[in-house]
């Protein structure tokens, strides 16, 4: 890894990077209740830096590529807490905007203290490949090193014409373009092509073998179809898909046994004293940090989550600390993060300490979407910053800078989406496949609410079928000519006219465009960039502007 010497932080780049940190958290908490997945935001973050700047010719440093890739990352990743509120909304009262930032907050800042065990544990003292931040560095070495004018170009151009299409289409929009085009006699069934920029664009950042595994999700969907409650619509009985996702996860946890061995073994490191040259902060200054974090978060979850004393300590030490180690370490080996899994996990904690109610249950996962998003993100961030001799504590500090702003942003999106659109548990509505997972779990722990007829059938089978073939999936000699199980998984809860769209993106991106026409890799990367603001901007645009009235849907 080339590295790269040291640069001054600029007030540009605390700029961008908190506007950017902003923008990123309201776009994906669109699309993660939309698809069930995000795009965490360095990538994009870092795009867009270099676009704005490369124009104005402007001189851009690696470092300040660095920070305000930190910076999107953080507020990117805080988006997928929406899962939470919508969890909550979909099983009873949603929380309040306050709320909803509150536990944001305290849960980002347990998370940001977690990060210094995490670096000295994960980055310092083991050395594993990261594959994400290795991407990411990648993308930042190309655009500094290489400064392609083309990709600006692309990225306004593609980006706006999305927008366009996006706020322009029958699916709460102006109504000029269609949502998606019907396919024959499987129509009966959800069969169609949905014209989401994100499935199609997007998909390009997920990997062929995805694409095709939510190829595969959605043919299974309108296979089962006939004998489901809406046939017109499977994926609205989303426990067979549930049962897959969860025990997929959870194979692929027993099967990434040594990283997680690993991660114990970490753990019992921390007291050993580790060579820093590049100390985040003083053990002084990390102890009062500390203090205050811990403190403001059980105030907070004691006073307005009715969360006991108790509970709040065993949600900071397993939630903040063991989960984020073992999914930041799994993240760092394998480019897995069981996220959707261990919220599930961390409910199964909080039951057994006494949170059986739904809104207390649903906390546990609240948690690991908090915590885990900083923790985790900034961990992968810090190591591609280490390569690049980026001190830590720029990394460190700018982050912090986002935690307010993202947190309000978050709530306040999440409640004009709901507004919008609600959310629920049954029927028509957003997707949501890992609220609905979340949601779903609750009212299992909780035990008051009896679940519909079939239900536990459907999940066994799905479960069932989620252990066979991710066992299978991991013989490497035929791992690369399957479709991936986390694609499978949510094909088999988003609309099969998604999967399908999904599919037919990552065809188009991977074998067209990149095979036969040998598009470069860069330039399918910021076409699939654009594709994911689009539906983010887009997609929170909408509702924005009906609020504001000048919105004819």
């Amino acid at each position: 890894m080339t590295e790269s010497a040291p640069q001054t932080i600029t007030p540009r780049a605390l700029i961008a990077g908190f506007i950017l940190a902003m923008l990123l958290c309201g776009m994906n908490s669109y699309l993660t209740l939309s698809f069930g997945v995000i795009e965490e935001g360095p990538t994009i973050a870092a795009l867009f830096f270099f676009a704005i700047f490369f124009v104005s010719k402007l001189p851009i440093t690696v470092t300040e590529m660095v920070i305000v890739s930190t910076m999107g990352s953080a507020g990117g990743s805080l988006g997928f807490i929406s899962n939470f509120f919508a969890a909550k909304a979909m099983t009873g009262e949603p929380y309040s905007l306050f709320e909803m930032a509150a536990f944001s907050i305290v849960s980002s800042l347990v998370g940001l203290i977690m990060v210094i065990p995490l670096r000295q544990l994960l980055i310092l003292r083991e050395d594993l490949p990261w594959p994400g931040s290795k991407a990411v560095a990648g993308v930042i070495r190309a655009l500094v090193e290489e400064g392609d004018p083309r990709q600006p170009k692309i990225l306004l151009a593609a980006g706006l014409a999305l927008i366009v299409w996006v706020i322009g289409n029958k699916d709460g929009g102006y109504g000029f373009f269609p949502v998606e085009t019907a396919l024959g006699g499987l129509a009966a069934y959800g069969g169609a092509i949905a014209w989401s920029p994100f499935a199609i664009g997007g998909s390009y950042l997920m990997g062929l073998r995805t694409c095709v595994g939510f190829l595969v999700g959605a043919i299974a969907l309108m296979v089962m179809a006939p004998h489901l409650p809406e046939p017109e619509a499977p994926h609205r009985y989303f426990w067979p898909g549930l049962g897959f996702l969860v025990a997929s996860g959870l194979v692929s946890i027993g099967l990434n046994w040594r990283s997680f061995v690993g991660a114990f073994q970490s753990m019992l490191a921390l007291g050993e004293k580790t060579d820093d040259d590049d100390p985040v902060m003083s053990g002084r200054t990390l102890g009062v940090l500390a203090v205050l974090a811990f403190a403001t978060a059980t105030i907070v979850l004691n006073q307005l989550f009715d969360l006991s004393i108790v509970l709040v300590f065993v949600l900071i030490a397993i939630g903040g600390l063991i989960q984020n180690i073992i999914a930041t370490r799994a993240a760092a080996q394998t480019a897995f993060n069981p996220a959707r899994v261990m919220g599930i996990l961390l409910q199964g904690v909080t039951s057994a300490f006494g949170g059986k109610s739904i809104a207390m249950n649903l906390t546990g996962a609240g948690f690991v979407a908090g915590s885990g998003a900083q923790a985790g993100l900034l961990t992968g961030d810090m190591a591609y910053g280490r390569w690049f001799k980026v001190p830590s504590r720029y990394q460190f500090w700018a982050q912090c800078l986002t935690v307010l702003p993202c947190s309000i942003v978050a709530a306040f999106v999440f409640q004009q989406i709901h507004a919008a659109k609600p959310l629920v548990l049954q029927g028509e509505g957003h997707p949501a496949p890992v609220a609905k997972m979340w949601a779903a779990s609750a009212q299992i722990f909780d035990g008051s609410r009896p679940l519909p007829d079939g239900v536990w059938d459907a999940l066994l089978i799905g479960g069932a079928v989620g252990v066979v073939y991710t066992l299978i999936e991991c013989i490497k000699p035929i791992e690369r000519w399957l479709p991936h199980s986390i694609g499978i998984g949510l094909g088999l809860v988003l609309a099969p006219s998604l999967g399908i769209s999904f599919f037919l993106g990552g065809f188009v991106m991977w074998v067209v465009l990149g095979g036969w026409l040998k598009w470069k890799d860069v330039t399918l990367t910021t076409i699939a960039v654009a594709s994911i603001v689009a539906e983010g901007i887009g997609g929170v645009l909408k509702p924005l502007l009906t609020l504001m009235g000048v919105n004819p849907q």
